[in-house]
């Protein structure tokens, strides 16, 4: 009676430990890879930004508002097998350029002149 008394704790330690680690592992790698698969499937789907995320991207990195500038180009164009965004726009007398990577959203060039 002892011994299958034993015999069913040790079962029952043994068992929760057993689930309770691969469960939480299970879901962080879960979670850790779910995004990934998602990208790679929009990029072989061909999918990009909109241009208003390119356009956003432009000017969070010059630090202005919409309100402050005035969009003079606007453009999705393809250069080297590269599609990317045109953006051009003005700010108190400067003209900022940006080419935005269509499918990453990572400026490729930006120039203030």
């Amino acid at each position: 009676m002892s011994v299958g008394l034993f015999a069913g704790c040790s079962s029952q330690k043994s068992a929760p430990a057993a689930t309770e680690a691969p469960a939480s592992t299970a879901p962080a790698t879960t979670a850790a890879t779910a995004p990934e698969a998602t990208v790679a499937a929009a990029q072989q789907n061909n999918d990009k930004i909109d241009l208003e995320s390119a356009k956003s991207t432009a000017l969070k990195d010059a630090g202005l508002e919409v309100s402050q500038v005035q969009f003079t180009k606007e453009k999705l164009d393809t250069d080297d097998g590269v599609e990317k965004y045109e953006i051009e726009f003005n700010y108190n007398g400067y003209e900022y350029e940006y080419d935005i990577d269509a499918k990453t959203g990572t400026i490729l060039e930006r120039v203030k002149s």
